[in-house]
């Protein structure tokens, strides 16, 4: 019998009470989605007096312990705005949005020293290069190992990889170390403090858009009873 303490079993009577009856369901599908949009829009921008975000970024996402995932693209709007709802990403299938404690996105294009480094290779291959060199450095959990089609994983040898991005990060050390600094920046800032973020960069917190008080519970009686 399933132990109720369990953090994995109590997940899953949660979800059962959430998904109890058609109507729960339904519910539940749509609080849902209605946060991944309006946690999209927050990373892509674009409403209201917040400027939109398009074209090549870098971003980064953190549970409350730290760093799980660095990804890049080169259609902002498209990837940023899919990245909560999943249904081409499978970050958001493990590691919910709403457990997500901070995102950043940077737009490196934006930096002063990203223009030479474009020019002498193209925005794609520079994105590719900028989220090896940051995948290797900082190893987030989810980009540090590959599934096995044995059904478990591998650990990915940074140092070993042949892939586009790896070829091109020996060349980007100056917009590396741009990257970085801003970086930084972002996985420290605080809202309440002192502390400016760059224009290139964006910080969102999901907890913020969370709207808990919309979610229906149905609660199954006591089976053992």
């Amino acid at each position: 019998m399933p132990d109720a303490s369990a953090p994995a079993d109590r997940w899953r009577q949660s979800l059962l009470e959430l998904t109890g009856n058609e109507t729960a369901a339904s519910d539940w599908r749509r609080n849902r989605y209605a946060f991944a949009h309006r946690l999209g829009a927050a990373l892509a921008g674009g409403e209201g007096t917040n400027p939109g975000t398009s074209g090549s970024v870098l971003y980064g996402i953190w549970l409350n312990w730290g760093l799980i995932y660095v990804g890049q693209t080169g259609e902002a709007q498209r990837r940023l705005r899919d990245l909560a709802v999943g249904e081409s990403h499978h970050l958001a299938n493990t590691f919910p949005p709403e457990i997500w404690s901070r995102v950043v996105v940077i737009e490196w294009p934006r930096l002063q020293a990203a223009s030479a480094v474009i020019e002498r290779s193209s925005a794609p291959v520079v994105g590719l290069a900028l989220e090896h060199r940051l995948q290797a450095s900082l190893s987030p959990l989810v980009n540090a190992s590959r599934r096995t089609a044995e059904g478990g994983w591998r650990s990915v040898d940074w140092a070993k990889s042949r892939s586009r991005g790896a070829r091109a990060g020996v060349e980007i050390d100056e917009l590396f170390k741009s990257v970085r600094m801003v970086w930084e920046l972002a996985e420290a800032w605080d809202p309440g403090g002192e502390g400016v973020l760059p224009e290139a960069c964006r910080v969102v917190f999901p907890a913020d858009l969370l709207q808990t008080s919309t979610v229906r519970a149905v609660r199954f009686p006591d089976r053992d009873r």
